[in-house]
């Protein structure tokens, strides 16, 4: 995961470093990129570790999940704002596909 957009600075704390996590639902189908880095991960849940932040300061990813439905590719973009040693989730949804019934 790349290191994140630093979003603003709270106040002047102490400045202990950790990980955020950022646990993301959408379609396993679904091609997700953090920061235009597409991902690998292929399953409904998927969780990412940032690289240690300073606990005092917030920081920003943009997620952005596309599939193809009906032969029309769908794209949902969402910006997820993390601190360090918080959890944070984001959910993509997106339509069902079309099926013909005979």
């Amino acid at each position: 995961m790349p290191p994140p957009e630093k979003k603003k600075k709270k106040d002047a704390g102490s400045a202990e470093a950790s990980a955020a996590t950022i646990v993301v639902n959408l379609p396993a189908d679904a091609k997700l990129s953090v920061d235009d880095n597409i991902t690998q991960s292929t399953s409904a849940t998927r969780v990412f570790a940032t690289p240690v932040l300073d606990t005092d300061k917030e920081y920003a990813y943009t997620l952005k999940a596309e599939i193809i439905r009906d032969g029309k590719t769908i794209t949902r973009t969402q910006r997820v704002t993390v601190r360090a040693g918080e959890e944070s989730r984001v959910g993509f949804e997106f339509p069902a596909s079309s099926v013909a019934v005979n």
